[in-house]
């Protein structure tokens, strides 16, 4: 919890003087006449504050020789709490955030009002979340917000997005404990779908285990939509459909992966369904498996994305050409559809600046990947990794990957 004392600290350290800055959570968004979407907190909201609970805000003021950390929950409700089940009251939220100072919302007016009236010296500039889509009510957002406060009171208008964004970026010791116990659990979950995996059923069963086997243990929830796709489906990037009966011959593709903590996984491998690789197959596996492995020993800090994925480019091309998947004069573009890298943390796709060279702290995918429709083969093989001080840390190597130990893997199932 001490944590996110140190990040509200490095954020207000950031901002200029004569400051306030607004965070807000979100609330839950219509899906139709009479329901919501499951709520979905603002990650930058809940990054410096822990705080889950729709409806919330946390002010942070720098004023004239002084800081000032304040949020807003909603009041207790007695009758909504029968409805909609419990909310954090001030004492709970005070324990999780470690903000010492926290009112519910019927303050929040009159307590911007105390702050834009000199309570803390002039206040010149705002610091707001102006992420796309950040509601403060249904029909009022962050944006509109930043505008009104403009014209009301003068103030020049800053995106906190990017300050919060670069913090994000650089993972604690705490943060990448939690991602490796993601990882933990999503390899727990994968072992489950190799003992199932069998000719005749359909992806979607194997879809709904993997859910399955997640909220057995701990309640673990997914960090994306699983995609399970096999055959002809392994080539389709995100492959939403999920009805197809799995047949013996089948390569199958995994993507997925659980939270903790809302800290994310995402992990693909490649299997075959009969247990044995077909020659082709194999061909296609290996090439991909040589691209990850390369990446991961490539990876260094002073890096970009941008060179990571020239580098697995070409690496791609000349193992497909060295293999006769491809002619020399072939775009390997048209079988390497993606990127090879993004970051990953509270996000599946972390926000980043992606034209930032790497730096030790960052949790990065690499996922090279081979899809070849016309062969009804789909190879990606992906790898959560950690940037250091010298050779990249691949914290899902407990994942198997390995061609031969995956064959003997699925000999001892049966």
């Amino acid at each position: 919890m001490k944590e996110f004392d140190v990040r509200r600290a490095k954020l207000l350290d950031k901002m200029e003087n004569n400051s306030v800055a607004l965070i807000f959570s979100g609330v839950s968004k219509i899906s139709s006449e009479d329901e919501f979407l499951p709520f979905v907190v603002n990650r930058n909201f809940f990054y410096l504050s822990g705080i889950e609970q729709e409806n919330s805000c946390l002010m942070l003021i720098k004023g004239v020789g002084v800081t000032k950390e304040n949020l807003f929950i909603d009041p207790f409700d007695p009758v909504k709490e029968r409805w909609t089940g419990k909310k954090l009251n001030v004492d709970q939220a005070k324990d999780l955030s470690q903000v010492s100072n926290v009112f519910t919302n019927d303050a929040f007016a009159s307590m911007l009002t105390l702050v834009f009236e000199g309570k803390y010296g002039e206040i010149k500039n705002l610091y707001v979340d102006l992420a796309p889509e950040i509601k403060i009510k249904n029909e009022y957002s962050t944006k509109s917000l930043a505008e009104d406060f403009k014209a009301k009171y003068n103030l020049n208008i800053i995106d906190v997005y990017p300050m919060i964004r670069d913090m994000r970026m650089v993972k604690s010791e705490l943060e990448i404990e939690e991602l490796r116990a993601a990882i933990r659990k999503t390899n727990i979950g994968i072992n489950r779908l190799i003992k199932a995996l069998k000719p005749g059923m359909y992806e979607y069963e194997l879809a709904d285990l993997f859910e399955f086997s997640g909220r057995e243990k701990g309640r673990s929830n997914l960090a994306f939509s699983t995609i399970v796709g096999a055959g002809v489906n392994s080539t389709c990037l995100h492959y939403p459909t999920q009805d197809c009966k799995i047949q013996a011959d089948d390569i199958i593709l995994f993507d997925l992966g659980y939270r903790e903590n809302l800290y994310c996984a995402d992990i693909s491998r490649t299997y075959p369904v009969s247990g044995v690789y077909s020659p082709m197959q194999r061909k296609v596996y290996e090439a991909v498996l040589n691209c990850n492995k390369a990446v991961i020993a490539y990876i260094r800090e002073g890096l970009t994305i941008k060179d990571l994925q020239e580098f697995a480019t070409n690496y791609l091309k000349n193992e497909c050409v060295r293999l006769k998947l491809i002619s020399p004069e072939e775009d390997i573009r048209k079988y390497y559809i993606h990127n090879i890298s993004h970051h990953l943390g509270l996000d599946t796709h972390d926000i980043s600046d992606r034209s930032r060279p790497l730096e030790k702290g960052n949790v990065i995918t690499v996922e090279p990947g081979l899809y070849f429709p016309e062969l009804k083969i789909g190879v990606r093989i992906e790898d959560d990794v950690l940037v250091t001080s010298g050779r990249a840390e691949v914290l899902s190597d407990s994942i198997i990957k390995e061609a031969n130990d995956i064959e003997k893997l699925f000999k001892t199932k049966k």
